[in-house]
């Protein structure tokens, strides 16, 4: 018998992972290509169309076919019209209606979430979420998502198209410049582009001269993960942006466990693998800024699925519409 399949996609300010799920939440392909937002989004979207007609066919090995697709991407989003509103990371896409093109396009249903909630809807399907009835979510990757899974749903807030911002909490505001417009973001500290700016800016300042961080950064190959790994080999600076990630972060997460009197909180993206680096200020910092509760109650854990989060959130929503369609 045939099975249904859908497709999850999660799309980055650098790279597009586009996978192939099954029912249970089990990825039996998936592929990776370059975002290149810098090429405009009707690009983009051509090419998401692409790897999908492709996902589609590859199905029949499974015995099944692909009966909706679902979309992360960074920002605002309105899924009613299937739009990207406005995205720090992705400027090109601001009002262009990428789920309505694809679905046209697909002829199936494609739905359009924003990437930290469909991050939040993974993990409560089959991650660290699923047996957690409240609790908090940060992506940390090129900027930083959040979302708030409240009675095991996604708190939507007032229907905005966006809620649980929290890579944009004001963490100090004299702050960097972040891409939002505002300063001293909890993106400007505790991303992947947090840590290749420090490094810039140390090198502008003059305190950074030499060494394998400077080189990397002289050629363009600079990555969060050269940065993690100087910080392992004992580079000063490294350690210091590592431990001003984890400061900010137990900044961020204190004042929301405050405020939403919950004890969870679940840490993935790329840049999460650099965990070890950061963990230990972030602790520090939790528990320093804890005034309304014992730190010794909460728990701040990595995401159980890693980079394939958003894929399976994504899948996840494809699946509900693909109920809906049916139901209609």
């Amino acid at each position: 018998m045939e099975q249904e399949l859908f497709i999850g996609i999660d799309i980055g300010g650098t790279n597009t992972r586009i996978a192939l799920i099954d029912d249970s939440g089990r990825i039996l392909l998936v592929r990776k290509v370059p975002t290149e937002i810098g090429l405009g989004t009707p690009q983009v979207s051509r090419r998401l169309a692409a790897e999908c007609r492709s996902l589609m066919d590859a199905a029949a090995g499974f015995f099944g076919r692909v009966v909706a697709v679902g979309l992360g991407a960074a920002g605002r989003i309105d899924a009613a019209r299937g739009m990207v509103v406005f995205s720090p990371n992705l400027p090109s896409m601001r009002d262009y209606p990428l789920a309505a093109e694809l679905e046209k396009n697909l002829a199936i249903p494609v739905v359009l979430e924003n990437d930290a909630n469909v991050y939040g809807i993974g993990e409560s399907w089959v991650g660290s979420g699923k047996d957690i009835e409240n609790w908090i979510g940060l992506t940390l990757g090129t900027g930083v998502g959040g979302c708030l899974i409240l009675g095991k749903r996604i708190w939507q807030g007032d229907g905005a198209g966006f809620a649980g911002e929290i890579g944009h909490m004001t963490i100090h505001p004299e702050g960097p410049a972040c891409a939002c417009g505002s300063k001293g973001c909890l993106e400007t500290f505790s991303s992947g582009r947090a840590l290749k700016e420090g490094v810039a800016a140390a090198i502008a300042a003059g305190t950074l001269r030499e060494g394998p961080l400077y080189e990397s950064w002289k050629n363009g190959s600079l990555t969060p993960e050269t940065v993690y790994r100087a910080a392992t080999e004992g580079n000063a600076l490294a350690q210091a942006l590592f431990d001003r990630m984890g400061r900010a972060l137990g900044i961020a997460l204190a004042s929301l466990f405050n405020v939403l009197g919950i004890r969870h909180a679940i840490i993935g993206g790329g840049v999460s693998a650099s965990w070890d680096r950061f963990i230990g200020p972030l602790r520090e910092s939790l528990a320093r800024h804890s005034g309304m509760f014992d730190p010794k109650e909460v728990s701040v854990v990595r995401s159980a699925l890693g980079d394939d989060a958003a894929l399976l959130g994504a899948g996840e929503l494809a699946r509900r519409a693909a109920r809906e369609s049916r139901r209609q």
